[in-house]
Parts: C-alpha cells; structure tokens; sequence
C-alpha cells in the first residue's frame, strides 16, 4: 500500500469514528518506510553547480561581512541580519522593518540549513539560494537597493574590493553589468548561508531507537512512540514533512488567512520565475545549461496543468530547528507551536478567509490533549546542533 493510499485509509478510519482497538499495529510496512527516511542530513549540503562559490571559504568570509553591513541598503540601516537574526535567524516578530520603517508582508524564513532547500521565498519566486539574496537586497519595502548603492559600498571600503577582485576576477568599480555584480553578491552571500547548519538533533537518536525498538518487537514502550505515531498517522505531518529535510519541497494551501496583496502565492510566482533573469537557468548562473532548466519547465507545466493547486499554495519549510523560528505560518500569525498544532488540528482556518482550495490532507485531526502534547514535544526535539 502506498503512503498516499495508507493516509487515506487512516484518515477515513478517524473521521468514522473508528476505536484505537481496532487500529493497526504501528508502525505498518508503508509507515516504517517513512520513518526510514528521517535521518540527519549530511554535515553540508550538497554541491550547487549553479554557484561555484558557493563552498568556497573566502566567498563564505566575504559574503558573512555582507550579511552584517547597513551599507548594502539604500537607507543605510538595514542588513540582512537585520530580518535573520538570533539563533533563529529569523525575527521574533510577524513581520520584518525595512528601509523608513515600512514592514515586510510576510514572516522571514529562518536561514537555519537554508542550503538544503529546493525553493526559496515562501511563494517560490528564486529557485536558488544566491538568487533569492537579491530579492530582499533590491526590495523597496527591505533593504530598497540596487547596483549602484552595492558597487558604492564595495568601492568604499578597500578590503571588500581587494576580496571581490581575487574571487571574481574583476573590481567591483570595473564590472561593468550591475545585473553581474548583484549575481555575485548574490553568491557570496549565499556561500555564507550555507554555513548555517544544524542538522543532528535528539529527534534523529530518537528515530534510531525506536527503529531498533521495532526490531525489538518493543516499539510502544519507546519514549518517541506517541510522538512518532501521532507525526505519521494521525496527524499526518509526514505526509509534507517527509525526508532528511523533513520537508517535501512543495506548494500547499493550508488554509491560512491570509488578506495580503501575495495571498495568491504560487500562482503569482511561477510565471514570474521563469522570466526571471536571475534564476538558475538564466544568464548568470555558472551552470545554466543543467536540470535546473528542466525543472523549471516541468514546475510551468505542473502550474498551468493544476492552476488550482497553486492558488494560495505556499512552500513546505523544513521542520528542522523549528522550536527556534517562532512566530510561524507565513504570516506570522501563530505564535507558538502549540498554536501551530491547534491551527492543523482544526483543519486551518475558516473557508472565504483565504484563496484557492485547501490542500486534501488539511482536515480537522481530532488529536488529544496527549497526542498534541507529544507532537509539540517532537517538534522541540528537532533542534540540531551548530556546524
């Protein structure tokens, strides 16, 4: 039996009604299978061929300094740590301020093992990391920047213009194309962001246990058996939060409210993605010939094939160092994980309150108060360690 067929089944037993006496034994083959999956990521993530700085520690070193300079924006006050900041590296607040105190729409992503992600920006409007670097940089409501103010400030201070020279090959006073110099910005920046892993957390030992506890024959008797039973069956969290990155790398509609002008999320974005002259396959990429092309083919035809699945559809973020990222949602809107667990448990929020269809697996869960208390346990416990 498939995941799919398996999450059908169990969801029609708990909407009948049907008593825990006459539930299969957990884990099932199919869910065993899942569980598999769960494991710590590598140390880094892999290769992107699109950067080829991208693990390079001089361009890490540069694009750190960057991170941390107000001179990159047009106001002088605001730099990317000031949306992604703590241990988090995200805001403790809904929103974020930008340049004259104006606030972003959406919640900033956290940066923790940004690296690992397939899409960037909730709407997945950059398809990589250095990419969506220059979306907040250039952003009138952020940092309201542009070629100009970048060069000016690498031109300002002599070690920035001795470190872009070795790597680029270029000064930043002598690049001529402002579009090529905020792509290398772009990629210094995000070979810092690759650095900013914490992978292995309690949750991966707890995993391995219980594994070996169903080998056992021992598996509820496990401390994580609540935990890990409510995550796959009947919460169904793995059914989207599946994988080393506990995450599938796709767009749902979760039936968030959600009243702002990017309501529509995907649906705006994919369009404007594959336009776009900083995505994977464009001209600035260093491997612009490779799959990124045919992915970004094959997200149109998915896109113009299922135009409903789309609307509203926001991306699956990695529940990895979640317990640190607080609020959540896109939004903003739930401030804690217990929220985050009530908001599912109920199936989202009221239809007519947000765009498009709700994704099929968004139902009311009938959690208890134990079943909820062990997933918010699990959730915590998915806090990894500084690499």
């Amino acid at each position: 039996m498939s995941l799919f067929r398996l999450r059908t089944a169990v969801l029609a037993l708990a909407l009948l009604g049907t008593g825990c006496e006459s539930e299969a034994p957990f884990p099932s083959e199919d869910e065993l299978d899942a569980l598999n999956t769960l494991h710590t990521p590598s140390a880094r993530p892999e290769v992107d061929p699109t950067n080829k700085w991208g693990d390079n520690p001089d361009a890490a070193a540069l694009g750190h300094r960057l991170f941390e300079d107000p001179g990159l924006s047009r106001c002088g006050t605001v730099s990317c740590r000031s949306c992604h900041d703590g241990e988090g590296y995200t805001v403790e607040t809904p929103t974020a301020e930008g340049c004259g105190g104006q606030r972003t729409e959406r919640n900033p992503p956290s940066l923790l093992n940004a690296g690992y992600n397939r899409w960037f920006m909730w709407d997945g409007r950059a398809d990589r990391l250095w990419s969506q670097a220059i979306l907040p940089l250039t952003n009138p409501v952020e940092m309201d920047s542009d070629a100009v103010v970048v060069r000016a400030r690498l031109v300002a201070e002599p070690t920035y213009t001795a470190a872009y020279t070795q790597l680029f090959g270029t000064s930043p006073a002598d690049e001529q194309d402002g579009d090529r110099l905020l792509a290398n910005v772009g990629k210094l920046l995000a070979a810092y962001q690759r650095t900013l892993n914490r992978t292995d957390a309690p949750f991966d030992a707890d995993v391995r246990r219980f594994l070996q506890a169903v080998q056992a024959g021992t598996a509820e008797q496990d401390p994580a058996y609540l935990g890990l039973k409510t995550f796959v069956r009947k919460g169904q969290c793995v059914v989207c939060h599946k994988g080393r990155a506990l995450s599938d790398d796709k767009f749902h509609n979760v039936g968030l409210k959600d009243p702002g002008a990017g309501k529509r999320g995907q649906a705006d974005a994919v369009d404007a993605l594959l336009s776009w002259k900083f995505n994977a396959a464009g001209l600035f990429s260093d491997a612009p010939a490779g799959t990124d092309a045919a992915r970004l083919s094959a997200l149109h035809t998915q896109a113009q094939s299922k135009p409903e699945e789309v609307v509203g559809a926001f991306r699956t973020p990695s529940l990895r160092n979640v317990a640190l990222s607080a609020p959540y949602m896109h939004t903003g809107a739930e401030k804690s994980l217990e929220d985050v667990v009530d908001f599912y448990n109920e199936g989202g929020d009221a239809d007519g309150t947000f765009v498009g269809v709700r994704t099929e697996t968004i139902v009311k869960l009938d959690l208890s108060s134990e079943e909820k208390q062990a997933l918010v346990a699990l959730l915590k416990s998915l806090t990894g360690v500084a690499r």
